[in-house]
């Protein structure tokens, strides 16, 4: 078959507008892939002006590299995304490792301070909170700069660390204003031991004892919040077939209050992979008084986080929010 002059010139000339309609990403588009959606950027903060507002959350092995959300980085900005957004005042942390990966957090954080229990700042010798490994868990305080004062902090119950898996609470005494309301509380930040073998539930429930009996003669009177990961339920113990460690708690209901035993109540988890709620706000009566009714919120970041269990944590943030008003 033959081709006239004009009929190979207007070959080649298609043949070079193909080649180089495939070069240069500019000219190409991405293909979407239609199964992952995409998240949404941003979410209403649940903290206001008014309120004095606490969370706890588990940061499952903050800063270390193999154990836990395996980007480090990610995991890092994930979490400082749901701090900013939520715009809550005080925050308990749990499972913090690295140091300077918890001072990059705060360094992210417009508007917030914060320390871990092995910080100058903490009046003992730090032995209970060691880098040992650089993997040593540690509980954190991250709070408002302008709104809160931190008077002092120190370990408490360290005679009984063992019960308490190595970490023995963090009591942090403060003092809080919103407006020109203001008042003292006593933060105890928790991180009770792990799983539900019958030794596991023997020591929880000596630490849970121990820190009742603690609270009781020493705080009697004063604006308590214990906010951490208890890990327990309320309403029964994760450990099948027992009450749950901290029912000398629930039972002594004229002097403390769990405002997460609505979350226990509704079969609202706290955690990723199981119906329990084992991050709790404990509230002495004193600062129940000032607790906002249905205020108390597990914080399910899926619609904002994609892999949220992968990337970020396997527990999710739960929150009370508190006039400094009696209501």
């Amino acid at each position: 078959m033959s081709y006239s002059k004009h009929t190979l010139s207007l070959i080649l000339f298609l043949s070079t507008l193909v080649i180089f309609s495939g070069c240069g990403s500019d000219t190409t588009p991405t293909p979407i892939d239609t199964n992952e959606p995409e998240p949404n950027t941003e979410f209403a903060p649940v903290g206001t002006s008014s309120t004095l507002d606490f969370g706890t959350w588990n940061l499952e092995w903050f800063g270390d590299t193999s154990q836990g959300p395996s980007n480090e980085d990610l995991q890092l900005d994930n979490v400082s995304f749901v701090i900013s957004g939520l715009d809550l005042d005080i925050w308990s942390v749990q499972e913090v490792t690295s140091t300077s990966h918890f001072n990059d957090l705060l360094d992210s954080l417009e508007g917030y301070e914060g320390f871990l229990a092995n910080n100058p700042i903490v009046e003992s010798d730090s032995a209970y909170y060691e880098d040992f490994g650089n993997n040593e868990q540690k509980v954190g305080l991250i709070y408002k700069s302008d709104l809160v004062t931190v008077n002092s902090a120190q370990p408490i119950l360290t005679e009984y660390d063992y019960e308490f898996a190595g970490r023995p609470p963090l009591e942090v005494q403060l003092t809080a204003s919103i407006g020109n309301e203001s008042a003292d509380i006593v933060a105890i930040l928790i991180h009770a031991k792990c799983c539900t073998d019958n030794e596991d539930y023997d020591r929880k429930l000596a630490a849970a004892n121990a820190l009742k009996s603690y609270l009781d003669t020493t705080w009697p009177d004063a604006h308590v919040m214990v906010f951490g990961d208890f890990n327990d339920d309320i309403d029964e113990s994760i450990s099948s077939g027992k009450e749950s460690v901290y029912k000398a708690f629930v039972d002594d209901s004229d002097d403390y209050i769990f405002p997460t035993k609505t979350l226990s109540d509704n079969n609202i988890s706290s955690t990723t992979g199981y119906p329990d709620v084992i991050d709790h706000h404990l509230n002495s009566n004193e600062l129940y008084a000032f607790y906002v009714s249905e205020s108390v919120m597990s914080f399910q970041p899926e619609d904002y986080i994609p892999n949220y269990e992968s990337t970020t944590s396997d527990h999710y943030p739960v929150l009370t929010r508190y006039s400094l008003t009696q209501n």
